[in-house]
C-alpha cells in the first residue's frame, strides 16, 4: 500500500501522513489513536516501545486527557504539582489539555516513562483499564 492509499484509508491528506512519518514525536494523540486503530495495535507497538503485537479492541471514545492524567497521578500517589515539577512539563500545558487540546507524543512518552505505564494505559486505551 502506498502513501496515497494509506492517506485515503485514514481519511487524511498525503501531506499530513508525510508529516506523521517524518516527525513522529510531534504527532498528536488523536493521530496516534487513528493509526493504532487502523493497524489494530497498541500505541506502544506502533511507536516501537514494545515488540509484542497484540490485537486491540479500542474504546469508542477516550476520556479527556487532563482528567485521565489527574487520575493516573492519583493512582501513583502524586499531586499534579509534583508531576509537573518532576517532568518539567508546564502547568499551562495541562490547562490546554483540560480544554480538549491534544497532547503530543513527546509529552505522552515522557509521562508514561515517569509513571512506569504504557501510553495506552496513560490515555485510557489500555485493555486493563
Amino acid at each position: 500500500m502506498g502513501i496515497g492509499e494509506l492517506a485515503t484509508e485514514l481519511n487524511t491528506s498525503r501531506f499530513v501522513l508525510h508529516k506523521w512519518l517524518s516527525s513522529a514525536k510531534d504527532m498528536r494523540l488523536d493521530s496516534l489513536v487513528k493509526l493504532a486503530d487502523y493497524f489494530d495495535c497498541s500505541i506502544e507497538y506502533l511507536c516501537g516501545r514494545t515488540e509484542v503485537y497484540l490485537g486491540y479492541a479500542p474504546k469508542k471514545e477516550l476520556p479527556n486527557f487532563a482528567a485521565r492524567l489527574k487520575r493516573v497521578a492519583a493512582e501513583c500517589g502524586l499531586s499534579l504539582y509534583r508531576l509537573f515539577k518532576d517532568t518539567k512539563i508546564m502547568t499551562t500545558q495541562y490547562h490546554q489539555w483540560k480544554y480538549h487540546t491534544q497532547p503530543m507524543l513527546n509529552n505522552l512518552d515522557r509521562l508514561s516513562e515517569y509513571f512506569g505505564v504504557t501510553i495506552d494505559y496513560l490515555i485510557g486505551r489500555d485493555r486493563l483499564d
